[in-house]
This record gives C-alpha cells, structure tokens and sequence, in this order.
C-alpha cells in the first residue's frame, strides 16, 4: 500500500510472533493517517481523534493471528467510517476553514499549484465521491478493498472513482495523468495534540487490544508452573509431618 511506512509489514510478523509492540507500533502509525483520512471527510478535528481511537480500541479485540495485515487496516477504516458515516460532510464550508488552509509556496512550484488545485478539489467532491478518491487514490487501498470499507460494490466504486478523476481533471485541465502522484504528495492534516498528550492517548486505546494468543497462553503456563511449585511445598510438608504440627500449634493458642 502506497503512503505508508516500510516497516508496517514488519511490524505485523512481530505481532502474530507474538510481540504485541508490533500491533501498537502499527496502530500508531496507522492512527495519523485515520485521522488525515476523517477530517477530511468531517472536517470536525475533535470528532476525528474521538472515532480514530475508537476504531482502534473496537478492531483490536476482534483480530487474531489469521489475518493479514490489509484485512487490519481495511477493518480499521470500516470501522471508523461506520462509526461517524452520520456526519460525512456535505457543505464544503467547514472543510474549506479547517486546520489549516493551502498555500501555493514560494516560487510558483508547479507541483505546489496543482497541489492546491487538488486539495480544493478534494474538498468539493460530494461525500461518496470523496471517500471513494481518498482511501484508493490518496491512502493505497485497492479498488476491491475500497469496496468492503465502504459497503459498495467493485463496480460502484470503479464508476465513482472515474467520476471523482473525471472533476479533478475538468478542474485541473491536462494534468490527468499526474493526479494519482499528486494525491500522495498532498499535505497531511498533523494530528493537533502535543507528544506527551498522544503518548497518554495511545496507552489508554491499547490498553483495551486483546492479548495475542501466545501472551495468553505465556500467562497460563506461568501460573500452572506456580500451583506445581505450590503443590510440591505441600506435598514435602505433609510428608515431613509439618502441617500436623502447625495445626497442634494454632489449636494450642
């Protein structure tokens, strides 16, 4: 998938070998990407921390070992689509005045023009289309994965997305072909919170992630090889006469 660190898949093999670092260090990751991907269908910056974290504290639990690292991430998106679908915005004026507001740069960069080009673009597209440009064009998800996050078939999303090319390239005439590596050059929406606040964010969302198999079952041997060590005490005490001798003693008190 385009627009994501190397490493994730990385991360993923540590997480079903067991380390459940590697599923919070994708969540982490994953999470700022969530968050560029819904307030730029809600344009509501509180509204969009509140479901990304409750997309990854809802799709935690439900993973196990089985699945592939796109089945997680095309789960997390459903999930948060689901979860705020009620307020995918329509009127364009609350994403027009949002975070932070697109400048050509210095020097009349061709890639900078027709980047603000673009995002304005982005931002009038109705709804369906809009998800439909984002999660394929900007966020790398295929047309088939698209089609389960948004509840739609192949078809319907191959026929919005033509639709959503078909008023970028009106609006951005003879740059058609540049507007699939525009979209992943596009500036990102920084999550608006300081380190340490994310930091105490993150640890309560995975606080709440189900333990992977293998940690459950570490957990258990450790508790048998207890009661073992517990059952042996015993054992070599009574044989030893101790318990008896204890039990005259409280008697005795």
């Amino acid at each position: 998938m385009r627009y994501r660190p190397a490493n994730l898949k990385q991360k993923f093999e540590e997480y079903k070998a067991g380390d459940e670092n590697g599923l919070r260090d994708i969540f982490a990751s994953e999470k700022t990407r969530l968050y560029d991907f819904l307030i730029r269908m809600t344009g509501q910056i509180s509204k969009s921390l509140d479901i990304a974290d409750e997309a990854i504290v809802a799709v935690g639990p439900a993973l196990d070992l089985e699945n592939s690292l796109e089945e997680v991430l095309v789960l997390l998106y459903k999930t948060a689509r689901n979860f705020t679908i009620e307020n995918w915005n329509s009127d364009t004026s609350r994403l027009e005045n949002s975070s932070y507001t697109v400048s050509p740069g210095s020097g009349g960069d061709r890639n900078s023009v027709h980047l603000v080009s673009l995002e304005h673009v982005v931002r009038q597209l109705q709804p369906k289309l809009r998800e439909v440009f984002l999660l394929h064009g900007r966020f790398g998800f295929s047309r088939d994965e698209v089609a389960v996050i948004v509840g739609n078939s192949v078809s319907d999303v191959e026929e919005l997305f033509a639709s959503a090319l078909r008023v970028a390239d009106a609006a951005m005439p003879g740059e058609a072909d540049r507007i699939p590596e525009l979209m992943t050059l596009m500036h990102g929406f920084p999550i608006p919170i300081d380190e340490v606040t994310e930091t105490q964010n993150l640890s309560m969302v995975f606080k709440n992630l189900k333990k992977s198999p293998r940690t459950i079952a570490s957990g258990w041997l450790r508790i048998g090889a207890g009661l073992i060590f517990l059952g042996i005490i015993y054992y070599v005490a009574t044989l030893n006469g101790w318990i008896m001798e204890f039990t005259d003693y409280i008697l005795t008190l």
